[in-house]
């Protein structure tokens, strides 16, 4: 089989299990495969494929078929322009949280070096090692419940050179207390109402892990949480920044302002409000 051929096999397969853009999918895990660009696959249709090839190519078609994200085929995603592995312990970072990261890194440089953060709910570590790749004055706390998807972010922090300044720790942060607090957190925390997670695309509900999108009844349950913990995490000048699901940034606006926080939210490149940001000083952007 050439590569055409094989292209046009995964096609058909792809489209008739309602894949969106099929054609740039076939090609593309097929470059993956053969460790090509993309233009090279198209430049050489007549190539003839290996054995070896040809069945890890029909594994991946019959995997993304399947619906399994094709980022937990590929083992990568990019995130703030740098790449990530991923698997499936541990959620796929999206380009709504760049906004999350953005931001706290413009609130990061108003505070003094070195600066300490804590990520809640690191998952893959993508806000973490973003955070410290792109800011150099900074030391983090990453903490997650799942030891597995410890494993993830660390192997990226290391990728990235900045595991140096993380501290990653297999923490439940329902029972989380600082040594001592921080001038920043961070959190993404799991926001999905959790009768919702069923009715999600596939490729959500049937493959990323509930615990990180589990957000319990009203998808609020880890607000609260973090809302009532603000003033021991929190310096008295201290700010938080939290991503919040479409609608939610109303109830975590008010739960912030409750605390005394002056609070803000800022809008995701849909326009969406994606982040809300409070703050025991005068940090805003």
């Amino acid at each position: 089989m050439n590569i055409k051929e094989a292209l046009a096999v995964a096609v058909k397969i792809l489209k008739s299990r309602n894949i969106q853009a099929p054609v740039r999918e076939a090609g593309v895990l097929l470059a993956y495969v053969l460790k090509k660009d993309l233009s090279y696959i198209y430049a050489h249709p007549e190539d003839i494929l290996s054995e070896k090839a040809e069945s890890e190519y029909m594994d991946a078609v019959r995997k993304r078929s399947n619906r399994m994200p094709f980022q937990y085929i590929t083992k990568h995603q990019e995130f703030m322009s740098l790449d990530f592995y991923v698997n499936n312990s541990c959620l796929i970072p999206r380009p709504d949280t760049e906004v999350l990261v953005e931001a706290a890194l413009s609130v990061i440089k108003k505070y003094k070096s070195p600066v300490r953060v804590l990520d809640i709910g690191t998952g893959s570590g993508a806000i973490a090692v973003s955070v410290a790749y792109y800011d150099k004055n900074t030391v983090i706390d990453a903490i997650d419940i799942s030891e597995s998807a410890l494993q993830v972010a660390v192997k990226n922090a290391k990728k990235h050179q900045v595991h140096n300044r993380i501290n990653f720790k297999n923490e439940d942060f329902m029972h989380f207390m600082p040594e001592k607090p921080y001038s920043v957190v961070i959190s993404n925390p799991p926001y999905i109402p959790g009768e919702e997670i069923k009715n999600l695309m596939p490729e959500v509900a049937n493959y990323e892990p509930v615990l990180a999108l589990d957000g319990g009844e009203d998808g609020l349950d880890f607000y609260r949480v973090i809302a009532s913990k603000l003033k021991g995490l929190l310096t008295p000048d201290g700010t938080v920044l939290t991503e919040v699901g479409m609608g939610q940034h109303v109830q975590v606006k008010e739960l912030f302002e409750k605390e005394g926080m002056e609070v803000s939210v800022l809008k995701d490149l849909a326009g969406i409000n994606r982040v809300v940001l409070g703050t025991f000083g005068n940090i805003f952007l």
